[in-house]
């Protein structure tokens, strides 16, 4: 009996755990898009970070994003442009601390003219 209270209990918070991360996610990501309202340029971006630079960018390949050799990202950047109804030409994904104890990426997603079409929050694990 006291092993299936056990895995109950762990189940329970197992569940817990993944909804408080996605709604800490969509919390991050909402502040993000405060902080880095759409139609803002790259330029102001970069300012923001200042002496940070991007440890990822990526423009789209000419047979669009299904054609990025990393297929992580190509999802990625389909998914950002279904949600949002815009087509996606550059990212960039800056890291740094998100909190005391943690780290996170801050993914920003620009247009042809190089303004914002929207931004996501990401936890960074090692």
């Amino acid at each position: 009996m006291k092993a299936i209270l056990t895995l109950v209990l762990l189940f329970c918070l197992t569940a817990a755990g993944c909804v408080s991360y996605q709604e800490h996610a969509a919390a991050r990501t909402a502040r993000l898009r405060e902080m880095y309202p759409r139609g803002m340029s790259k330029e102001e971006v970069q300012a923001k970070w200042g002496q940070r630079r991007p440890d990822f960018s990526a423009s789209r390949p000419i047979k669009g994003w299904d054609a990025h050799q990393n297929q992580y990202i190509a999802k990625k950047l389909k998914d950002v442009e279904a949600s949002t109804g815009q087509k996606v030409e550059s990212v960039d994904r800056y890291w740094g601390p998100d909190g005391l104890m943690s780290l996170c990426y801050c993914w920003y997603f620009y247009d042809s003219g190089g303004k914002i079409v929207d931004v996501e929050w990401q936890y960074k694990s090692d």
